[in-house]
């Protein structure tokens, strides 16, 4: 039962930040650059009330080194 329940609080996680990024994209629609999609997502995400980060370093490894290069994420939310 608490797989399920933690199954449907996810789903409703991504359904609601979903639903978030489809209205900027209906704001703005397409053609402008992606970091004015980003501010956008990231300003709504913060007014509904998430903790959102902004171009996270995300490091990379191979087995259990770390490499010198990282990736970023537009976002990071929650």
């Amino acid at each position: 039962m608490a797989a399920i329940e933690e199954h449907n609080k996810h789903r409703e996680f991504f359904k609601q930040i979903n639903g978030v990024a489809l209205k900027v994209y209906n704001g703005f629609h397409y053609g402008l650059f992606e970091s004015a999609y980003e501010a956008a997502l990231c300003y709504l995400l913060k007014e509904s009330g998430y903790k959102v980060e902004r171009q996270v370093a995300l490091p990379i490894y191979w087995e259990d080194v770390r490499l010198d290069e990282t990736y970023r994420m537009d976002l990071l939310v929650e």
